[in-house]
């Protein structure tokens, strides 16, 4: 019975210690900056628009923040600033303006940021940053210190599947332009062992593809002037 007992007695007690390292880890993971502010939920995001439907003219992408501390009865301002030394994108051309004087309303514990992409606007083999900070001097200055700011890496790179050479003759030279349109109307990408089996049902798809961009000669889009058996 001793013996059981002392047997229990360490498995408390690995239980207690390991509790114990967790809830360090946990609590020394971020360092915290006063008693009340806000960060956002996460420091890095990652947005690839090229496979995109060609219709998608721009994306809207929504960044969450959260305050930490207790809820206010009364609202509470912010700032956000745009960090021009980590950024590469530029407000109006790559991006629309955001309101960076924010309020949070009374009770509330949660923002979102929302920034519209202008995904027309953008290069084909660029990749564009946008660092968004908070700013320290404010009802809610950044709390955490590795949250205090977030960057938005995204681009609209669509590389030519491996595929295309194989249908060179339609389709002439490689444009991301005709190849989202096709995603568009197709509803996806596709692979190379799918187009091995479905060739000419793709071939369809390209011929409208081909059509529109006829239709729409502003978008500098061409195509041979070849025949095509489907």
């Amino acid at each position: 019975m001793k013996k059981a007992y002392t047997i229990m007695w360490h498995l408390c007690l690995y239980a207690m210690l390991a509790l114990n390292v967790c809830s360090c880890t946990q609590d020394e993971s971020f360092s915290f900056r006063g008693a009340s502010g806000i960060s956002f939920e996460r420091a890095s995001y990652r947005l690839a628009m090229g496979s995109l439907p060609y219709s998608v003219a721009d994306t809207v992408i929504r960044i969450p923040l959260t305050a930490v501390g207790s809820a206010s009865t009364s609202p509470r301002s912010y700032r956000l600033k745009v960090i021009d030394t980590v950024t590469t994108a530029k407000v109006g051309a790559h991006f629309q303006p955001f309101n960076t004087e924010r309020i949070l309303p009374a009770g509330a514990t949660s923002d979102t940021l929302r920034i519209n992409i202008l995904r027309r606007n953008l290069n084909e083999d660029s990749l564009y940053v946008l660092t968004v900070g908070i700013s320290e001097k404010t009802e809610l200055p950044p709390i955490i210190a590795e949250l205090s700011k977030m960057q938005l890496v995204f681009d609209n790179r669509l590389d030519m599947p491996i595929w295309w050479p194989e249908l060179a003759y339609w389709l002439g030279e490689y444009d991301k332009k005709k190849y989202q349109k096709f995603i568009e109307w197709n509803g996806s990408p596709v692979t190379q062992k799918e187009m091995n089996e479905r060739k000419y049902e793709y071939l369809r798809i390209f011929k409208k593809v081909k059509a529109y961009f006829e239709a729409h000669p502003q978008e500098g889009v061409n195509f041979p002037d070849v025949h095509w058996e489907v």
